[in-house]
């Protein structure tokens, strides 16, 4: 009876980790989002609501609605707005040039992924 216990234990404990192992590229973009800050302005789920939001104007960018991306919202132009920052119309978006590339890349997926939710 404890061989069939501890059997049954081990195979539900295996699917349970199979299950949590699978993550997509927008679910690790939104690992990088919060690790790297991007939520204290931009808001957790990215709806340009952080706690630090109300502090600035123009208000930080709300990646759900795609007019909301005055600088572009292709990949190149999200790129260039992460790593070199955004110092122009009022803007204090900060550069954030030391987040490895491929880890910016995953960020990007996860920013474009909220609009598709929303449409």
């Amino acid at each position: 009876m404890n061989k069939v216990i501890f059997i049954l234990f081990c195979l539900l404990w295996g699917c349970g980790n199979a299950q949590a192992g699978t993550t997509t590229l927008e679910d690790k973009g939104k690992e990088f989002y919060l690790s790297y800050g991007c939520a204290l302005c931009h808001g957790w789920n990215g709806r340009g609501d952080g706690i630090n939001a109300q502090k600035f104007d123009p208000p930080p960018t709300n990646f759900h609605n795609h007019k909301a991306f005055l600088h572009g919202q292709d990949r190149d132009s999200i790129r260039r707005s992460i790593q070199y920052g955004i110092k122009e119309d009022n803007s204090i978006m900060p550069a954030f040039e030391d987040i490895p590339p491929d880890e910016v890349e995953l960020i990007i997926s996860y920013l474009q992924s909220l609009q598709k939710k929303d449409k």
